[in-house]
């Protein structure tokens, strides 16, 4: 074979394991034996470590400090200008940390406080991005399934790894069509990570596992479940709570309408779950700048919810619902504290409204007015339909009216009542100081009349 030049051969771009490289062995001492060769695979396959700054494989662009190296045992690193920045172990990709020991598939490291991970889309469309997906790829889903959780991990005073909040993601309801998500979001209390706010469905629970409504709130202690706190420093209205009624297809309110209720809602002895007492609002006017609204306080009266107070524009109802005789509709107690060294709450006052005759068409009423008095609440004026007692009495029919004494005199005048009479020698009056005696007395009893009349205490002229 003629003598040619290395740059004269023919080019392999395609080279196999098996062919063949000649080589220079520096291990020889004897020139004789340093020519050898060497498998193409082989070469390939085997490489030096390499360190950081200086990588086994490198590129010669960037002065041979960028690429790879053998970090430890069975573990591949990635070096950038000189500098370790990650490597492959058995257990995954590591990044940073080159004195650490990677626990996951993927484990990032980091000192500093700068962003560790960022996805970025420069896509100008409408459709989702960035986006990250967990995927739970089972062929054999079911109901509390988990599908993925974030985990929160920091140290304890111990020095011990834990975990003090979570996101996790489960299966509800993996029926084809009707699938149900939850959403959890964990927080530790007392060491132990627990449900704060669970998503599932449509429904939204707070201290709450099993959520049925659109929003509901669990508690497990006394005192304030929600509190809403607005830190505003104006004198409007702040920390508002808004019940908002819509109508859907029709969408205007109407007459009548019930725009939303509150309930007060516990067990009875059964146990069963009973509304105890609710406020509703209404519309009772939906006529535009015309509009009339109702808000009404029930409580449970005997098994049923029953309105006691209900305020309309300038008008105010106590009691409904009650239909027989001897009944008593509400009454109004007004409380206040005695001096005992306990403080008790004492009913000084009370108005009492009932039925007296419930029969359609001939209703008739009772109202008492009652006062404390040496510790005792007693009746002070009662009016029962068209009677009045005072201090305790029965109630009676007013009195019927007294007609005015008219006098009339046939020659002379009669004297004027001034409220007082003279009489100059009382053993023997004169007729005309008898006659103006007479006047004063009738001035007197007709004024006695008219109060009694103008009080309802008898029948008015």
């Amino acid at each position: 074979m003629a003598d040619q030049k290395i740059t004269d051969l023919t080019e392999l771009t395609a080279p196999l394991a098996a062919d063949l490289l000649p080589i220079v062995d520096a291990s020889e001492a004897a020139a004789a034996n340093k020519n050898k060769r060497i498998q193409y695979g082989t070469l390939l396959n085997r490489a030096p470590a390499g360190t950081v700054g200086a990588p086994a494989i490198a590129w010669t662009d960037d002065a041979g400090a960028t690429g790879l190296y053998r970090s430890a045992a069975h573990e591949v690193a990635f070096a950038s200008n000189g500098v370790y920045v990650s490597k492959v172990t058995a257990t995954g990709l590591q990044v940073g940390g080159d004195a650490e020991t990677a626990t996951a598939q993927l484990h990032l490291f980091s000192n500093d406080t700068t962003d560790q991970v960022i996805i970025e889309n420069s896509d100008n469309g409408l459709d989702t991005a960035p986006d990250l997906v967990l995927y739970r790829n089972s062929t054999s889903p079911a109901a509390n399934d988990n599908l993925g959780t974030v985990i929160f991990r920091g140290q304890d005073s111990g020095t011990n790894a834990h975990d003090y909040a979570e996101i996790v993601s489960v299966i509800s309801s993996p029926t084809d069509g009707g699938e149900i998500g939850i959403l959890d979001l964990k927080t530790a209390n007392s060491g132990a990570p627990a449900s704060r706010i669970r998503i599932e469905g449509a429904s939204v629970g707070i201290n709450e596992t099993s959520p049925t409504h659109s929003l509901q709130v669990g508690a497990t202690l006394t005192g304030t479940a929600v509190n809403v706190k607005a830190v505003v420093d104006d004198p409007a209205s702040a920390g508002d709570l808004t019940l908002l009624h819509l109508r859907g297809a029709s969408t205007v309110g109407q007459d009548n309408d019930v725009l939303s209720s509150i309930f007060f809602r516990g067990h009875n002895d059964a146990p069963t779950e009973l509304d105890y007492a609710a406020i509703e609002g209404s519309i009772l006017d939906a006529t535009d700048t015309e509009e009339d609204g109702q808000l009404k306080l029930q409580l449970q009266v005997a098994g049923t919810l029953t309105t006691q107070l209900e305020l309309q524009p300038a008008v105010t109802f106590l009691g409904s619902g009650v239909a027989t005789d001897a009944a008593v509709i509400n009454t109004l107690n007004f409380r206040g504290a005695n001096d005992n060294a306990t403080p008790e709450g004492i009913n000084y006052a009370a108005i009492e409204a009932s039925v007296v005759d419930n029969a359609d068409g001939a209703e008739d009423g009772r109202i008492v007015i009652q006062t404390m008095s040496g510790g005792t609440l007693a009746t002070r004026l009662d009016v029962d339909e068209n009677k009045i007692g005072f201090f305790g009495s029965t109630a009676a029919v007013q009195s019927t009216h007294v007609d005015d004494i008219t006098t009339t005199a046939t020659t002379g005048t009669l004297p004027t009542a001034d409220g007082s009479v003279t009489i100059a020698d009382a053993a023997s009056p004169t007729n005309a100081e008898l006659l103006e005696y007479c006047v004063e007395l009738e001035a007197k009893v007709e004024a006695l009349l008219a109060f009694a009349s103008a009080h309802g205490l008898m029948a008015s002229s």
